[in-house]
């Protein structure tokens, strides 16, 4: 650089600068309600596919069991059940993706007593005491992990 060019800068003086924290939107647990949205997107699905092989079984068309199962695939309600399964999967792959899966995946039981009641409610499915206790236990156990966690981020 040729010296009659050069240019001396004084530095500027600095100014302290104070942030104040401000309410975040994106700071709200999206990771969660992704999830929960899988669970109950998951057990609609579910539901949906047992909805549609019911209906499926009774025009199951003669020859082998590729015929059958394609049959059952194409039913519009298993295709619907499998294409929210799938909406389901892409939210669960969100929240994972934020929230550690130890945090999260004791959540999906929930599935348990939502397809359960969906069978009893929806199929007049028969259900056991011992089965309505088997969820009833493993949903307090949901939940005393969940309290017992500490919140933590991946």
């Amino acid at each position: 650089m040729r010296p009659e060019l050069a240019v001396e800068v004084e530095e500027a003086p600095s100014i302290p600068i104070r942030l104040e924290k401000v309410p975040n939107a994106l700071a709200f647990p999206w990771e969660m309600v992704a999830a929960l949205g899988a669970i109950i997107l998951a057990s609609c699905g579910h539901l949906l596919i047992k909805a549609g092989l019911r209906s499926a079984v009774l025009t199951t068309p003669a020859g082998g069991i590729f015929a059958r199962l394609v049959h059952y695939l194409l039913h519009p309600a298993v295709a619907v059940g499998l294409g929210i399964y799938g909406l389901g999967t892409i939210l669960w792959v969100y929240a994972v993706s934020r929230r550690s899966i130890s945090f999260l995946y004791p959540l999906t039981a929930l599935n348990y007593a939502i397809v359960t009641m969906g069978g009893k409610f929806l199929f007049g499915e028969s259900i056991t005491r011992g089965r309505w206790l088997g969820i009833a236990v493993v949903m307090l156990g949901v939940a005393l992990m969940q309290l017992s966690m500490k919140e933590e981020k991946r």
